[in-house]
C-alpha cells in the first residue's frame, strides 16, 4: 500500500504515536482504514517550527505538502514590485502546500509562521500514494484548492493572541495588562499568560489555551528568551514604554524580529498626556514601533484595544471655509448621542477643526478657540501684493501657533491626520508626523488667496483640491466605523449675472450696495479648489457608516460672521439624522 516501514521502538514509537493520533483526528482523512491511516503515518515526518520562522517561499520545487497540527500560519504572495500582499493564515487542522503539488507547478506563495507550530509532511511520493488508495481525501484538497485560488480566505485576519513588552528596563506591567484586559472583553474570556505559567510548556500546549479562549495575553518581561517566546505566540505586540521618563535616558529592551504579518504598535503611558515634542524622541529610539499610542488613563486604554480589534471610530471633515464651523456643531451633537473618535483627519477648515478634537478638547474649548480665531478677527484680513497669493498668510500662521503652539502631530492624544495637495507631483500628501500647525498651514492654503508651503521642495495648497473629504486615507488606517462631515459637496457659487465681460469700474458700484450677485476673486479662487468635492462626497457615501451633509443655504465660504448660524445648523442637522440611531459599541 504505502510499503512497510521498519520496526521502531522508544521515543520513535512515541512519535508515531502522536502522528497516527493526529491522522485520526483530521477530518481530511476520514473513512480512511486503520492499516491506511497506520501506513500513511510511516511516510509522515512531524517536525516543529518556531515562530516567524519560514515553512517555504514563493517558487519553490512542491516536494510535499503538509498538515498543521498546532499553531498559525500566515501565505503571502510576491508582487511585480518585490512587495509581498498577505493572502490569509492557514489554522490548526488545514495543509498548506497540496495546491503546488495538484498542479505539478513550483510554490505559489510564501509561507511562515506566525506561531510555534507543529506540522506534519508527507512527501511528493506519500502524497501520490495517497491518491490512488484514498481517492476522497484527493477530492477534499482538490476543493480546499480551488477555495483558496478563489479568495475564499478572509484578508482581515482576527487579532487574538497579544504580546505586552516592557520597551526598557524596570517596568512591571502587570496593572497595564489588567487594565488591557478589561478593555478587551473582561477575564471569563480572557487568559492572561505569563513566564510562570508557561513555563516549559510545549505547543500544543498554547493552542489549547488559544482555542478555549477568546483572547490570549501575554505578559513579557526583561528576560530575552521569554520575550521571545511571547512574540511567536501573538498576533500583535505591544511595546510599552513610561513616557513620562525622558527617552534619552531609557535604554531600550530588544524586540526579537517578526515579519510584517505581525505588527509592533509603541504604547506611550503617561497619566499627565504627551508635552510638545516628547513624542519623536521615543519613536527614534523605538523603531520597532510601526504605530503609536498614548495612554492617559481607561478611555485610552479603551482607544487603544478598539484600533487592535478593528472596531476603532474615524470623524472625517471636509474643507469648506467658513461653512466647516457647521463641523463644530455636527461634532457636539455627536458626543451628545453617545459616539466617540479613535481617529481624526480632515482637509483645510476640517484639519483645523479636526486637529482641535484630536486634542482631545471638550465642546466649549472648541467653540471658543475658534471663534476667538476666525471671528473675532478676520484671519484673511492680511493683503498683501499679488503675487503669488491675494494675502500674506502670516495671520493664519499666527492664528495656529496660538491655537496649537509646537505640538507634533505625533503628540496628539487621538491620532490625526490631514491632506494638502502637492503641486509639484500632481499627488495627495498626507500629513501624519511634523509639526501641526504647519502641516494644517499646507492643508488650508486655498490656491490664490494664501500663499502655497513650501517644504523640501514640494509645493503644497489646500488639499480640498485633490480630495476635499478623505474618507480613503481613513479607511486606509482602521477598519472600524467612519462619520464623515462635509460642508461643500452641496456649495454652488451663486451668480444673476449673464455677460462674457469684465464691466467697468463704474458698472460695479450698483454690487458693492447689493443689488447684483457678482462673485468675488476670493470665492472663485476657493470654490476652484473644491470642484471636486461631488466626486469625494460619492467615495465617501461608500465608505463611511455615516455621511452628514447639513443644510447650509445662504451661508458664503468666506463668510465668517456666520459662525453662530453654521454651527446651529450642523447641530440640528446631526441631531435629526442621529434620532434613533445607536452608536457603535464601545
Amino acid at each position: 500500500m504505502f510499503g512497510r516501514a521498519p520496526p521502531v521502538t522508544g521515543r520513535a514509537e512515541v512519535i508515531r504515536r502522536r502522528v497516527l493520533a493526529a491522522l485520526e483526528d483530521q477530518p481530511l482523512f476520514d473513512g480512511m482504514s486503520s492499516s491506511a491511516l497506520s501506513a500513511l503515518a510511516d511516510q509522515v515526518e512531524w517536525f516543529a517550527l518556531g515562530g516567524g520562522r519560514l515553512l517555504f517561499d514563493q517558487d519553490e520545487d512542491s516536494d510535499g505538502m503538509y498538515l498543521l497540527v498546532h499553531g498559525r500560519l500566515s501565505a503571502s504572495r510576491r508582487q511585480a514590485d518585490g512587495s509581498l500582499r498577505t493572502l490569509g493564515t492557514i489554522a490548526a487542522g488545514e495543509t498548506v502546500g497540496e495546491t503546488g503539488l495538484l498542479a505539478g507547478e513550483p510554490r505559489n506563495a510564501r509561507v511562515v509562521a506566525l506561531r510555534d507550530c507543529e506540522l506534519l509532511f508527507l512527501p511528493r511520493l506519500g502524497f501520490e500514494q495517497l491518491a490512488r488508495v484514498h481517492p476522497e481525501a484527493m477530492l477534499r484538497l482538490v476543493q480546499l484548492a480551488l477555495k483558496r485560488s478563489y479568495g475564499r480566505r478572509s484578508q482581515e485576519e482576527y487579532l487574538a493572541c497579544f504580546a505586552l513588552l516592557p520597551a526598557h528596563a524596570g517596568l512591571d506591567l502587570s496593572e497595564c495588562a489588567r487594565d488591557f484586559i478589561a478593555a478587551l472583553d473582561g477575564s471569563e474570556q480572557t487568559e492572561l499568560i505569563d513566564a510562570d505559567k508557561a513555563l516549559e510548556k510545549p505547543p500544543g500546549w498554547f493552542a489549547e489555551r488559544e482555542a478555549a479562549m477568546r483572547h490570549l495575553v501575554y505578559l513579557g518581561n526583561e528576560d530575552e528568551d521569554w520575550r521571545s517566546r511571547c512574540v511567536r505566540q501573538s498576533d500583535c505586540v505591544l511595546l510599552i514604554a513610561d513616557a513620562s521618563r525622558p527617552a534619552q535616558l531609557c535604554t531600550p529592551l530588544p524586540v526579537p524580529t517578526r515579519g510584517p504579518a505581525v505588527p509592533v504598535h509603541l504604547v506611550l503611558v503617561n497619566p499627565r498626556g504627551p508635552s510638545p515634542g516628547s513624542t519623536a524622541p521615543w519613536l527614534e529610539r523605538l523603531p520597532q514601533g510601526r504605530a503609536h499610542h498614548h495612554i492617559r488613563g481607561p478611555r485610552d486604554i479603551a482607544r487603544l484595544v478598539r484600533r487592535l480589534t478593528r472596531g476603532a471610530v474615524g470623524l472625517v471633515l471636509s474643507g469648506g471655509g467658513a461653512r466647516g464651523f457647521a463641523h463644530l456643531g455636527t461634532i457636539r451633537a455627536l458626543r451628545e448621542h453617545g459616539w466617540t473618535f479613535d481617529y481624526v483627519g480632515g482637509t483645510s477648515i476640517g484639519a483645523i477643526i479636526g486637529a482641535g478634537v484630536a486634542c482631545d478638547w471638550d465642546d466649549a474649548t472648541l467653540r471658543e478657540v475658534y471663534h476667538r480665531a476666525f471671528v473675532a478677527s478676520n484671519p484673511l484680513a492680511d493683503w498683501t501684493l499679488p503675487l503669488v497669493s491675494l494675502r500674506s498668510g502670516r495671520s493664519v500662521v499666527r492664528r495656529l501657533r496660538e491655537a496649537f503652539g509646537n505640538l507634533d502631530i505625533e503628540d496628539l492624544p487621538i491620532p490625526f491626520f490631514c491632506v494638502s495637495s502637492d503641486l509639484t507631483e500632481g499627488a495627495l500628501q498626507v500629513h501624519e508626523t511634523e509639526t501641526l500647525w504647519r502641516a494644517l498651514r499646507a492643508s488650508c492654503a486655498i490656491p490664490g488667496v494664501l500663499p502655497p508651503l513650501f517644504r523640501h521642495g514640494r509645493v503644497l495648497v489646500d488639499g480640498g483640491v485633490i480630495d476635499n473629504l478623505p474618507v480613503s486615507e481613513m479607511r486606509r488606517r482602521i477598519f472600524g466605523p467612519i462619520i464623515a462631515s462635509d460642508v461643500g459637496g452641496e456649495y454652488r457659487l451663486p451668480t444673476d449675472i449673464d455677460e462674457d465681460h469684465l464691466p467697468g469700474w463704474w458698472e460695479l458700484l450698483p454690487e458693492l450696495f447689493g443689488r447684483r450677485r457678482r462673485p468675488r476673486i476670493g470665492q472663485i479662487l476657493l470654490r476652484s479648489g473644491m470642484v471636486n468635492s461631488a466626486l469625494g462626497t460619492q467615495r465617501a457615501r461608500k465608505l463611511s457608516r455615516l455621511l452628514l451633509t447639513p443644510s447650509l443655504e445662504g451661508i458664503d465660504l468666506l463668510d465668517w460672521d456666520c459662525f453662530e448660524r453654521a454651527e446651529t445648523a450642523g447641530y440640528e442637522y446631526a441631531c435629526e439624522r442621529l434620532r434613533g440611531m445607536d452608536p457603535p459599541a464601545l
